[in-house]
């Protein structure tokens, strides 16, 4: 655990960066520690994805973790300019929930601690 809250940090810049550079007006983050989940939820109001891009958002985010890429590239994250970013964050998390509610695009993160 001994960079767990940069790791947090990077996925949650991620998830802004994403966001922003899709020109979205107004998002929540929330972050939820306990005993043995780190829970990361975002809401984008009013979102301009249509189901194609949720379908490819979730897919992204809903791939397997992998601790392998993570131990060694999750410092890159934030610092690469590119139309993937979500892969990363994917690989950092072991579970993730994608919805449309009330035209609000929200994703749930969970990262087994």
């Amino acid at each position: 655990m001994k960079h767990e809250i940069k790791k947090i940090s990077k996925i949650v810049d991620e998830l802004v960066t994403f966001f922003l550079k899709n020109d979205t007006d107004e998002i929540d983050i929330k972050i939820k520690k306990d005993e043995k989940n780190i829970i990361i939820k975002i809401v984008d109001y009013n979102t301009c994805f249509n189901k194609e891009d949720i379908d490819c958002i979730t897919k992204l985010l809903c791939a397997q973790r992998q601790h392998e890429i993570e131990a060694y590239y999750w410092q890159l994250a934030g610092e690469i300019d590119s139309d993937s970013e979500l892969i990363l964050v994917g690989a950092m998390i072991d579970k993730a929930k994608v919805k449309i509610v009330d035209k609000n695009l929200c994703i749930e993160l969970i990262r087994y601690r």
